[in-house]
């Protein structure tokens, strides 16, 4: 019953707010829905006790501000979400919390620059960014900054863009932090060239520093290639990107690596309001486990989505990653009595379907299932699927 109170509270604080809030300057939605959760501890049915069941109410507030001053665009959004699990012995609530900033500026009419923060605070092993990597089962922390500069060396023919990336991944969990916890910080360039009004032509460069709190998992990468970006016609239009790296472990027991990599997205849309997405990728990748440097990571991606009627839409994606774990990677831990190499198979797959009641107010019913089946940490094995009903109200 005091949890109840707890949440009844909670959404009347959220109300309140929102009707004192209807003069700033602010898009403000709420976002209330009740879900079953299979398994809240993604936990494996050789673990013991199996998975957890749980029915979850979730309350998630978004703030959106955007603006425009001068030569300068600035967009911000704050999503808090509270959680409440009717059944998870232990913890039965969570507070996340998602930061994103979007600041742009036009020096002049042939020099602009952009910088991207992102900041999650969650409880979720997987989906970090658009990236479907199940990690450990932990709360973390994660920042990124990215920070593009791009100028015209000759007008609408040819630019040089240079960017940098600084990525921070911290665990709640010391014991996990030791060997999990890592900051990444790339650097490179572009060249792009224009060779018609559709499409552009790059030569690329990225360096990465990998920098672990467990010093045996340091990696320096090198990236050089080219990437491809047309528009066929107003329904089709691709990006292709390829070329060769260099991966260089700190650990002695680690060999380096070249290898060439490669990803291709196509964006198809036969018919107004009906949409696919596919993409596909090859390339080196950090390990999600301290017993190897790295892993070859394939991945695919296909995504649709169906505008029914003017108020009904249906989307349905899904990501499929297979992970080759080599004995050429093994890192300094590496115990071959215990530990060994194999593949790692990652499946992500969600599907919604919205309703617009009005311009106010949307409901939404969704389906999300999950999979990790690895022979390098066999452990950490599970499926997990979710599905809710939730309520979104727009100020």
């Amino acid at each position: 019953m005091r949890q109840i109170t707890r949440i009844a509270l909670g959404l009347f604080i959220s109300s309140s707010f929102y009707l004192s809030a209807k003069d700033l300057p602010l898009d403000i939605s709420n976002y209330l829905r009740v879900e079953y959760d299979d398994n809240v501890f993604t936990t494996g049915e050789g673990d013991g006790t199996g998975p957890v069941e749980s029915f979850v109410i979730i309350e998630q507030i978004e703030f959106l501000l955007d603006s425009q001053a001068g030569n300068t665009y600035y967009g911000l959004r704050y999503i808090p979400t509270f959680k409440y699990f009717e059944n998870r012995p232990g913890d039965d609530t969570d507070i996340n919390n998602q930061v994103d900033l979007i600041l742009n500026h036009d020096f002049t009419p042939r020099t602009s620059t952009q910088l991207k923060y992102s900041f999650r605070q969650a409880d979720e092993p997987e989906l970090v960014e658009d990236d479907v990597s199940f990690r450990n089962n932990n709360d973390y922390m994660y920042n990124s900054v990215n920070l593009d500069l791009v100028t015209q060396v000759i007008p609408e023919k040819t630019s040089l863009k240079a960017s940098g990336r600084y990525v921070d991944f911290a665990y709640d969990d010391d014991q996990v932090a030791e060997t999990s916890d890592y900051q990444e910080a790339t650097g490179g360039f572009d060249i792009i060239q224009v060779l018609q009004p559709t499409a552009n032509l790059a030569a690329q460069f990225r360096y990465t520093n990998l920098d672990y709190t467990a010093e045996f998992r340091d990696a320096d990468t090198i990236q050089g290639g080219l990437s491809l970006n047309k528009v066929f016609n107003p329904k089709l239009d691709g990006d292709v990107r390829f070329g060769y790296e260099s991966h260089d472990p700190s650990d002695p027991a680690s060999q380096d690596t070249d290898s060439p990599y490669g990803n291709i997205s196509v964006r198809y849309q036969p018919l107004k309001g009906r949409r696919f997405t596919l993409g596909l990728g090859y390339a080196q990748d950090k390990s999600a486990v301290n017993t190897f440097t790295m892993q070859e990571r394939f991945t695919a991606t296909l995504a649709y989505a169906n505008d029914l009627t003017a108020a009904l839409t249906f989307t349905i994606a899904g990501t499929y990653a297979l992970g080759d774990y080599s004995m050429d990677n093994t890192t300094s831990v590496y115990d071959p009595a215990v530990d060994t190499d194999g593949d790692e198979e990652t499946i992500y797959l969600s599907t919604s379907l919205d309703y617009n009641i009005n311009v106010r107010n949307a409901m939404v019913l969704s389906y999300q299932y999950s999979d990790l089946d690895s022979d390098v940490r066999p452990t950490s094995d599970y499926d997990r699927n979710r599905i809710s009903l939730g309520w979104k109200y727009s100020l």
